[in-house]
């Protein structure tokens, strides 16, 4: 599975930029609420 995205950090929130691939919206917006609930 490939996602491009870019990561921006500014302060503690996290933006990801979906640069193409938005067929896989559901799995990237997983990733994401994983990478929440580590912090």
């Amino acid at each position: 599975m490939k996602i491009a995205s870019r990561i921006v950090r500014s302060s503690r929130y996290i933006i990801f930029k979906l640069c193409s691939s938005y067929a896989y919206k559901n799995d990237f917006y997983e990733i994401v609420a994983n990478i929440h609930k580590l912090e």
